[in-house]
């Protein structure tokens, strides 16, 4: 099963200079327990701010700058590449990003694990627009955290 997993805020907004506009830890949490045990496709920024966590995950890194190594991670050239790896690994495969990645994965994937955070952040990527791929909802949860609401839903074809 491959499922694709981002927070955005009302904007849309994921990314600012190559890493999260936000630091909520219900969404990492969130992020981190529903993705346990999975394998996790990555693009090099992604991988980045992830790195100390990939230590004890199962991770594909994708760059197609063969100078760049991921010291935690398998290396991939292309999306297609990463999830035929992953396919052989048996574990559930989520596409974590980059928007570029995302944008490839939305016509592929079974699910979406989408966030919404209830503000307005300052960023400069945005996710890439899903609704006609993901129409049905199966479920969704909201939180209240300190400063902000979260909407947790999953959607599917």
């Amino acid at each position: 099963m491959i499922n694709i997993i981002v927070a955005c805020d009302l904007n849309k907004l994921i990314g600012k200079n190559g890493k999260l506009p936000w630091n909520i830890k219900e969404d990492w949490d969130y992020f981190l327990e529903t993705t346990s045990g999975g394998t996790l496709i990555m693009g090099r920024h992604c991988y980045k701010e992830f790195e100390d966590h990939a230590k004890e995950r199962s991770v594909i890194a994708l760059s197609q700058n063969p100078q760049i190594e991921f010291p935690y991670a398998q290396k991939a050239h292309s999306l297609s590449e990463s999830l035929a790896m992953a396919s052989t690994l048996n574990q559930t495969i989520w596409i974590c990003g980059g928007r570029e990645i995302y944008k490839e994965a939305l016509s592929l994937a079974d699910h979406l694990y989408l966030t919404e955070i209830q503000a307005e952040f300052t960023g400069d990527v945005y996710l890439p627009s899903w609704e006609e791929y993901f129409p049905n909802e199966i479920s969704r949860k909201s939180i209240q955290t300190d400063s902000l609401e979260l909407i947790f839903r999953v959607l599917t074809k």
